[in-house]
């Protein structure tokens, strides 16, 4: 006896032939009965009649997996060819039915890895026999020691394999299992990358959150950019100023780097804040960003004194030296003075001598001065010569 295959899936079917012959080896009589027993599901038709010594029948698996034990018997109890010569035969075919064939097991994940702000993999089981022939219609459970799966339960196509989706951010181990047989693979979280931003007043002491504007109202910060310690490798990495720039420093391959950037104060009384952010894009084009604060404070209004200093009269002219003292600021490029009897001068000098006849009178004094960055504040004062 034989049959198509010797392994079928759970409720599938197998062709079976018997071939019965005499002693002399010649084909039995037609219309030779040939019954076929099984112990594990069913042949249909359980008797047949043979066509030149064939008798064709089919086994129908169940749906419990094993294997089935197939027996094919002529003549005896079953009766005896038309010649009364009997007929015999007795033959033993084993079918393993559903996962008791699987001997081989191996599973595979595409991709081997996810994000580590997680991700999707197809996992797939692959369901082989003794012979290395794929198996489909096997059940195969899948399990997980992380994240989820969906299915947990998948079916061999008829390629052999079933598949299942895990959806994970951490290093898992997913196990398939099929009859007696177990396969694991382990799906791993890349590292990402990883990237810091600190921000230091150019020169000085203090806070990046408490800047005072220097000349032309424009604050100088160091902004340093560091790799971390466990970042994976970066292909570029960004940093957006927070006022409409930004540079990119490339992948740090030569290590941390050091940036300085120019600030413009406020115009008005409240401070300018900026946020700087460094974005770093590793190989995977895995993102990672850091910032930090930048607050530049309003500068410090300008007020002018002017203090009069009186000389000794002679030849009715007497002398006055005046010196100007600005506060907000110490970057004064010029004084503009109005001496209050017709005449001007302009110095880069704080201080200046101015004659008055004697008896002149009261007398209003008052200079003008003029910051680098193109502020104007006044004062006066009053003398009686």
């Amino acid at each position: 006896m034989s049959a198509n295959a010797t392994t079928v899936p759970t409720n599938g079917s197998v062709g079976l032939t018997a071939f019965v012959t005499e002693s002399s080896g010649t084909p039995v009589q037609n219309g030779t009965s040939v019954r076929f027993t099984a112990t594990m599901g069913s042949v249909t038709p359980s008797e047949v009649q043979t066509t030149n010594g064939l008798a064709v029948a089919t086994f129908q698996a169940g749906s419990t997996s094993g294997v089935a034990e197939i027996h094919a018997i002529s003549g005896g109890a079953t009766g005896t060819t038309g010649t009364g010569t009997t007929a015999t035969v007795n033959n033993v075919v084993k079918i393993t039915i559903g996962a008791a064939a699987v001997t081989t097991l191996s599973v595979t994940a595409t991709p081997t890895s996810v994000s580590p702000n997680g991700g999707s993999v197809q996992v797939t089981a692959s369901v082989f026999d003794t012979n290395g022939g794929s198996l489909a219609g096997i059940p195969v459970l899948f399990s997980t020691d992380q994240g989820a799966l969906n299915p947990s339960t998948a079916v061999t196509d008829n390629s052999g394999q079933a598949t299942t989706t895990l959806v994970t951010s951490v290093d898992t181990n997913v196990t398939a299992a099929a009859g007696t047989k177990t396969g694991t693979v382990k799906v791993t979280a890349r590292p990402g990358p990883g990237i810091a931003i600190t921000c230091a007043p150019a020169s000085g002491t203090g806070s990046c959150a408490s800047l005072t504007p220097g000349a032309g109202n424009v604050a100088t910060v160091t902004f340093t950019v560091k790799k971390g310690t466990t970042t994976s490798a970066l292909r570029d990495v960004i940093v957006d100023f927070g006022d409409g720039t930004s540079q990119s420093l490339g992948n740090l391959s030569g290590g941390d780097a050091s940036i300085a950037h120019n600030y413009s104060g406020p115009s008005g009384s409240g401070p300018s804040a900026y946020t700087a952010v460094a974005t770093a894009t590793d190989v995977n084009g895995e993102r990672a960003s850091a910032s930090t604060t930048v607050v530049v404070n309003p500068r410090a209004p300008l007020a002018v004194t002017i203090a009069a200093t009186k000389g000794t009269a002679e030849n009715g002219r007497v002398p006055y030296t005046f010196e100007a003292t600005v506060t907000g600021t110490s970057d004064i490029v010029q004084y503009t003075w109005d001496f209050g009897d017709g005449q001007t001068a302009t110095t880069t000098s704080n201080k200046i001598q101015h004659f008055y006849d004697v008896g002149r009178g009261v007398t209003d004094v008052k200079v003008t001065a003029k910051a680098s960055d193109g502020r104007t504040v006044d004062g006066q004062t009053q003398i009686s010569p």
